[in-house]
């Protein structure tokens, strides 16, 4: 296994070195700066969480981030602190949360199957910078120790389209998973609708201390380019070089994603819905994971949920429940998913949105697999979330997007 890189700082003295920083930008002086403006905002689902079938497992856990935007002139432009954070290591089984056909990262040297990983404790600390070049461009400089390279579409914690499910996309690590990524630099250039952005960052996946933070050499790269339409829709196509990204998989990484995004607000709700292919290319062939997710909100208090997902699998892993040994060709089989939940605003807190909410996944795959699955194995999740933002006047469109 190849060793992981040297860990240079530990949460706290991140923390630590964040806080000497903004006290650094707060006492310097830029007459024409202004003052900081600060937005708080985050989630947590207090989540049931059963998966049926000869594999059932049954947790209590809960999913939550939470992220500070502080934002002032500075340089002629306007210069952001981003922190996002998050609790998962704690209200996260170590070993990841139970969900059918998951597959992803490592605990104790094992590859994670049907089970999703908790993210780290700092999910980004980031500066960005950006600039006006004329009234149509402008220019943006981000830079973060651990932040989220130009690849693949807003991340679902963070999509509006999947703010009211609980859990990742099966197809979350061949299309958004490097939003948690070791030194990121990234610079973009926004000409009136298209903004084109470009990356280096360290390629390694995440280990499973999710309480530190952990750097390495600038050794994997991404594009992207973001195309905004006059109305509701964005589109998005990138591609990244990814050096020896996983613990236990030998070899380089190409990853290729292009996403449809439609957001819409109108008179007691919004419409948003996001449409993503994603492939990795890794020595042994294709991965292939697919999604089309939805949200509507109806009468000011009803949400309907949907997701549904087409993603390659081996054979060999999901029944052993271990990576495929060396030397063993990949058995590339398809799984589909299929979840529709329901939740309703409750008025439970006053600083806070509570929502109420239950969904259902149903699969479908080959019937090789059925004596490891079982014929009609479900997915169901019970959830409490809570949603706050700082100022209160944000709406939660605004929360999540």
């Amino acid at each position: 296994m190849t060793p992981r890189p040297r860990r240079w700082l530990s949460a706290p003295a991140a923390v630590l070195l964040c806080t000497l920083c903004l006290t650094s930008l707060l006492a310097a002086e830029d007459p024409g700066g202004g003052a900081w403006t600060t937005i708080f905002h985050g989630y947590a689902f207090l989540n049931s969480n059963r998966q049926s079938g000869p594999v059932a497992q049954r947790e209590f856990e809960s999913q939550n981030h939470f992220m500070v935007i502080s934002s002032r002139g500075w340089g002629g432009g306007k210069l952001s602190l981003l922190g996002t954070f998050t609790l998962e290591p704690a209200t996260v089984p170590d070993a990841g949360a139970p969900e059918l056909f998951q597959r992803g990262e490592t605990f104790n040297d094992v590859l994670l199957v049907d089970r999703q990983h908790p993210h780290d404790l700092i999910a980004q600390l980031a500066a960005a910078w950006e600039n006006s070049i004329s009234a149509a461009s402008s220019f943006r400089l981000y830079i973060a120790p651990r932040g989220e390279p130009a690849l693949g579409p807003d991340a679902y914690p963070h999509r509006l389209s999947s703010s009211m499910n609980p859990t990742a996309p099966l197809a979350h690590h061949n299309q958004d998973s490097t939003h948690i990524s070791a030194d990121v630099i990234t610079g973009g250039v926004t000409l009136s609708r298209f903004r084109m952005e470009g990356s280096v960052f360290h390629g390694r996946e995440s280990d499973q201390n999710r309480w530190d933070l952990e750097q390495g050499r600038l050794d994997s790269y991404s594009g992207r380019v973001t195309f905004h339409t006059p109305k509701s829709f964005s589109f998005q196509i990138s591609s990244a070089f990814r050096t020896h990204p996983e613990d236990l998989e030998e070899g380089d990484q190409t990853r290729t994603t292009a996403s449809a995004t439609y957001n819409r607000t109108f008179k007691g709700g919004f419409i948003a819905a996001t449409a993503i292919v994603g492939k990795n290319q890794i020595p042994d062939g294709k991965e292939w994971g697919n999604s089309i997710e939805a949200l509507w909100k109806l009468r000011e208090k009803h949400y309907l949920t949907a997701r549904f997902e087409s993603v390659d699998r081996d054979l060999v892993e999901l029944i052993t429940k271990q990576h495929r040994p060396a030397g063993v060709p990949a058995q590339r089989t398809l799984v589909q998913a299929m979840t529709l939940g329901y939740a309703r605003a409750v008025p439970l807190l006053k600083e806070a949105e509570t929502d109420l909410g239950i969904d259902l996944t149903a699969y479908r795959f080959t019937s090789q697999l059925d004596a490891i699955y079982g014929e009609n194995p479900v997915s169901l999740h019970v959830f409490l979330k809570i949603a706050f933002a700082w100022p209160a006047a944000m709406d939660h469109e605004h929360m999540h997007h």
